[in-house]
């Protein structure tokens, strides 16, 4: 029978879920940069296979319930780097010494917040769709980041128009990654039940969304994300 320690952990597991959940349904960034780097720190079996299954749960639904025009010609672009990615990272994550992984995981994310708040201004070309792709499918199966090197492609862009394929991509890519890693070892039915167990989270927090847009600054609130990623992942990274 399990423990209070597990119930403890499932709770807190649950909580972290939802409110990642919440806060990416409010403001569009805040599941994977939050919840990942907390629970590779208190919880790392759910980290990265099944929050993947997660996001991919919770852009699915924010794509049902608001749906959005997808441009098909960048979306080509962009999976195509994906895939490659996706590839190449399934490959890397095979042959790299699991005692080095933890610390790959928090270096990704520091650089992942760093992407977010460094303010680079990309053109939406072809060549950079590919290659903002290759590093989401390398960042996205190796710690669940896809999302930072395609969205500054599209900083600055309205956001009715870059919705659809942006949620069109973080879907594949998750699907993908959680491929590669069922391909190298990394996602089996132990990790299926970890995921299936976060998907009511998921549900509350999306319900949860419309009280944060209304009760809380989006600003600060994108700003804590950030500042905890940050911090979580740089003792990931240096074992603080």
């Amino acid at each position: 029978m399990p423990d209070a320690s597990y119930w403890l952990t499932i709770l807190l597991v649950t909580t972290i879920v939802t409110a990642g959940s919440a806060v990416q349904a409010a403001i569009g960034v805040g599941l994977n940069l939050f919840a990942i780097p907390i629970l590779l720190l208190i919880a790392p079996a759910y980290a990265p296979g099944p929050i993947l299954v997660a996001s991919a749960f919770l852009s699915i639904l924010a794509l049902l319930r608001v749906p959005a025009e997808v441009d098909r010609r960048e979306l080509t672009f962009s999976l195509s780097g994906l895939v490659a990615g996706t590839a190449a990272a399934a490959i890397f994550i095979a042959f790299v010494d699991t005692r080095y992984f933890v610390q790959l995981m928090g270096f990704i994310i520091v650089l992942a917040v760093g992407l977010i708040v460094s303010g680079l201004s990309l053109q939406i070309t072809s060549r950079n769709l590919f290659a903002a792709g290759s590093a989401a499918g390398l960042m996205g199966t190796i710690a669940g980041m896809h999302a930072p090197p395609i969205a500054l492609l599209y900083q600055g862009q309205p956001p009715e128009r870059v919705r659809g394929s942006l949620l069109a991509f973080v879907i594949a890519g998750n699907l993908l990654s959680i491929t590669a890693l069922w391909s190298v070892n990394r996602f089996g039915l132990a990790e299926l039940y970890a995921a299936l167990g976060l998907l009511p989270g998921v549900a509350l927090g999306l319900l949860l969304a419309p009280l944060l847009v209304k009760h809380i600054d989006a600003n600060r609130l994108r700003t804590t994300i950030l500042l905890t990623s940050g911090l979580s992942g740089s003792v990931l990274l240096f074992g603080l």
